[in-house]
């Protein structure tokens, strides 16, 4: 228990404290105690008095718990004085029980305060209301107090009840307490109780609302209150003075209602402060940045917009800013704004704006609708940027991606492009489509769906890999199966399935190229079959076969070269069956080989090979090129024919004509002399008799000059050896080729009464060769004309210029002809032109082997024109020393 009593305090403060204490119970008309630090009683009021029933003289300066028979000291109060005194701070509606003198206990509802004094002491105010049992309340005051308690307790708003002229507070609720910072105020005057608000113009307004009785509002209205220390605290107010009058109606205060709305206004500022930070940022953004109002009228467009079109304020207001979007723009645009701005939509579009300079130029427009927090439509906010220049290279991406599309559908070579891994076919030529055997209804389709025949081949999987690894796949000669005009049909392809990558190298499709390789595979198959044929055939053949590639490199040999060799397949290809030739022949068959691998022509000569016992045998070796399209060689085919018994026979038959040339010659020599010694005998008669008038001398002379051409056409046959051995030799000087063919045809007109010989000379011409083998080979060209053409009695000899110092003897009948393949043939010894029949004409078959022979060592050549059935015409040509027409 606290014990105390104001005896202790010096006289002169004790009067201080009655007399402040006495000032204050005068104004207040409720129960009204008042205590010094010490808990003694410094003064009450009446009604305290009356309310606590205190009996006799008044005891002040004693402790308040022996103050009227102890009925303040309870566990009530004293919990009420240990709160006021720690917290320091007003208390409210604080329910304690008093027992008074009957033995009668009633309850009262405590509000205390503490009072500051100047002499650094206080006073503990405390003011008491009785309270009533629900039941003794009239119904008017329980509304009155239930009324009174929310508003005064409950409301959020700072309330207090001034009275009189002088705005004494009477009243105020414990948000008003704080909003003062919880100073005594009650029973002061406004001027008392806030003294910093005098010349803040409040005074003003509350003496007006009480003289006038019309009540002000005030709107987010500073005010600045006192915290101590010198401090002052900017609080702001929505706040309503409104006129209290009493029963006669009469203004007897001021009813106070105030919120305190500083969080609300430092939060707008810091808005308005973070719009205005706001707009300068929106302003320095490298974009255009506009917003509309609820009716898409312009409410904002930063300073980007005016300095980039050159427009004003007034010119681009409402739907101005459309001025200056390009004519051919402007109803898409407009268009494409009203479209999101009535269905609160985003939108995206390009157009074409117009700069200061006068000059269109691309740009984005990227809009969205904005909402409130109660999500109510407020307009729509979108940036513009300049986009010219990607815009530029789009569209010429569009065009080139245009262009390609082009090409490919233009190409001959089947292309497709399939997108995705479902494989959809965005693209396909007209090449492709018709390699599917499918039509455009393909496109845009997945592959699988397209061509269903290809389920079950590994194409899809292959694709889809490609997709999947980036790898490109190339297919060679790879057979596919497709269902082309209603039937299921296998072709070769060869084909690329090429990964095809976007911008930023994301896969985003495949580039498939093919060609139909179907007929190159055919004959590839045909000619793998073929081959096999080839080496089957080739392995029959009597001769040795071999192949090599263009190169010259061995790739072949028949079963003949390994039976002939003893050698293996392998053993062959590697060292060469040029190995296996004589040397006498090795070098030459070389030397040719080369040319031929550098030209591309044939080799036909004869040579001996070496057989696996060690012996030479000759052969008939021919190597001809089989040549691509192109007349590039493709391989050498090489065929060794065994001629050792052809030999041997040519060299019985040169045995043969030796002796026969033997025999011939000695008949022929005698008959010579005799001629020589008759004409001799003549001559020295001349003198001493007249000669008879017939021809003797010319005829004889005739026999001598022929017995003399046959000797030597007999020496010729002698000459066969002789160009074997390189032994040939001309006596070259100087004639007239007319008179040589003149004479010659003469000759041969007494001994062939039958055909007509006709001689037509073009041009006189003289020659340097060998007179008498030049008119044996035009002998031959004669003789042979008139024996291979029984049914015809015609022969033309001609002789005529070959350019500009050659000249042409041609000799034509019109008898059995050669046949083109017998061309080349008929130079070769021994060989003689068959008929139908394929009977031979008689003879030896040298004579024109000889005439090729003569003419090739006089530098000329030796041509043939000649059709089966239709005659043939022998030439040969010769340099000219003096050509005249």
């Amino acid at each position: 228990m606290i014990e105390s009593d104001t005896s202790k305090l010096p006289e002169e403060d004790i009067d201080i404290l009655k007399n402040y204490a006495q000032g204050i119970i005068k104004t207040v008309r409720e129960p009204l105690l008042v205590l010094d630090q010490r808990k003694n009683v410094v003064s009450y009021n009446a009604n305290f008095r009356k309310k606590f029933k205190v009996n006799g003289e008044s005891e002040d300066g004693v402790s308040v718990f022996n103050f009227n028979q102890y009925q303040l000291d309870t566990p009530e109060f004293r919990k009420v004085l240990e709160d006021l005194e720690n917290e320091n701070e007003a208390l409210t509606e604080r329910t304690i029980q008093v027992q008074l003198s009957n033995k009668e206990e009633k309850g009262f509802t405590v509000n205390a305060s503490v009072l500051s004094l100047s002499n650094e002491s206080s006073l503990f105010l405390f003011s008491f209301k009785k309270l009533k049992k629900i039941g003794e309340l009239s119904r008017q005051e329980k509304v009155f107090n239930r009324i009174v308690d929310n508003i005064l307790s409950n409301a959020p708003a700072s309330i207090c009840i001034l009275r009189g002229p002088e705005h004494i507070f009477e009243v105020a609720n414990e948000n008003y307490l704080k909003l003062v910072g919880h100073r005594n105020i009650i029973g002061k005057s406004i001027q008392e109780a806030l003294p910093e608000i005098g010349n803040q113009g409040f005074v003003e307004l509350l003496d007006n609302v009480y003289s006038t009785g019309e009540a002000h509002v005030g709107d987010e209205i500073l005010i600045k209150l006192n915290t101590g220390k010198g401090k002052f605290k900017n609080s702001y107010l929505n706040f309503v003075y409104e006129p209290t009058r009493n029963k006669k109606g009469e203004i007897d205060g001021v009813f106070v209602h105030a919120i305190d709305v500083t969080e609300q206004v430092h939060a707008r500022k810091k808005v308005e402060e973070s719009e205005d930070r706001l707009k300068e940022v929106i302003d320095t953004v490298p974009a255009i940045i506009w917003i509309t109002d609820i009716k898409g009228q312009s409410v904002f467009l930063n300073r980007n917009w005016y300095s980039y079109t050159g427009q004003n304020q007034e010119e681009a207001e409402g739907m101005g800013w459309l001025d200056a979007t390009h004519p051919d723009d402007r109803k898409q645009t407009e268009f494409a704004f009203l479209e999101g701005h009535d269905q609160k939509k985003a939108y995206t579009i390009n157009f074409r704006l117009r700069n200061k300079n006068g000059e269109y130029r691309w740009v984005l427009d990227k809009a969205s609708p904005k909402f409130d927090a109660n999500g109510n439509y407020e307009g729509m906010i979108g940036t513009v940027v300049d986009v010219h220049e990607e815009k530029v290279k789009e569209n010429l991406v569009r065009e080139k991606e245009h262009r390609l599309q082009g090409i490919v559908k233009e190409a001959t070579v089947a292309t497709a492009i399939y997108t995705g891994l479902d494989l959809n076919i965005e693209l396909a030529n007209d090449a492709m489509i018709e390699l599917w055997g499918k039509d455009p209804s393909v496109l845009e389709k997945p592959l699988e769906h397209a061509l269903p025949e290809l389920d079950g081949q590994p194409f899809a999987e292959i694709l889809r890999n490609v997709y999947k690894t980036g790898e490109t796949y190339w297919g060679k000669e790879e057979p596919v199966d497709l269902m082309i005009d209603g039937k299921m049909q296998t072709g070769y392809y060869n084909f690329t399935y090429k990964p095809l990558r976007d911008k930023n190298g994301e896969i985003y499709g495949i580039l498939n190229m093919a060609i139909d390789v179907t007929e190159s595979v055919t004959s590839k198959m045909l000619l793998k079959e073929s081959e096999f044929h080839f080496r089957q055939m080739a392995d029959l053949m009597p001769g040795m076969v071999s192949k090599t590639d263009g190169k010259g490199n061995d790739i072949y040999f028949n079963k003949n070269w390994l039976d002939f060799t003893g050698k293996e397949s392998e053993h062959l290809k590697e060292i060469g069956w040029v190995e296996y030739i004589h040397p006498d022949e090795k070098e030459t068959f070389l030397k040719a080989w080369e040319d031929c691998l550098q030209t591309g022509c044939n080799i036909e000569m004869q040579l001996r090979l070496k057989n696996k016992e060690g012996k030479y045998i000759w052969h008939l070796s021919r190597c001809e090129a089989v040549k691509e399209d192109d007349g590039s060689v493709k391989m050498w085919i090489a065929a060794n024919t065994e001629i050792d018994k052809i030999k041997e026979e040519e060299k019985r038959k040169e045995e043969f004509l030796k002796m026969v040339s033997h025999e011939l010659k000695t008949p022929v020599t005698s008959i010579k002399g005799y001629v020589q010694l008759l004409l001799s005998l003549l001559q020295k008669q001349q003198e001493a008799a007249e000669a008879s008038k017939l021809p003797l001398q010319p005829s004889l002379e005739r026999i001598n000059h022929q017995v003399t051409r046959l000797t030597r056409l007999i020496s010729e046959i002698l000459d066969l050896s002789r160009i074997r051995e390189n032994q040939l030799e001309l006596q070259s000087k100087e004639f007239n080729l007319n008179e040589l063919l003149a004479e010659t045809i003469q000759d041969i007109n007494y001994t062939n009464t039958q055909h007509k010989i006709a001689l037509e000379s073009e041009v006189q011409c003289k020659v340097v060769a060998d007179r008498d083998r030049i008119g044996q080979v035009i002998i031959n060209f004669v003789m042979n004309a008139i024996k291979y053409s029984p049914g015809s009695h015609d022969i033309n000899v001609k002789i005529t210029r070959e350019g500009q110092d050659r000249v042409r003897v041609s000799v034509k009948d019109f008898g059995i002809g050669i046949r083109q393949e017998n061309h080349k043939k008929i130079f070769k010894r021994f060989y003689r032109v068959g008929v139908k029949s394929e009977e031979t004409y008689s003879g030896f078959g040298i004579g024109l082997y000889l005439a090729n022979e003569i003419i090739e060592r006089h530098n000329g050549e030796i041509q043939l024109n000649s059709e089966l059935g239709e005659g043939s015409e022998f030439s040969f040509i010769l340099n000219a020393t003096q050509i005249t027409s």
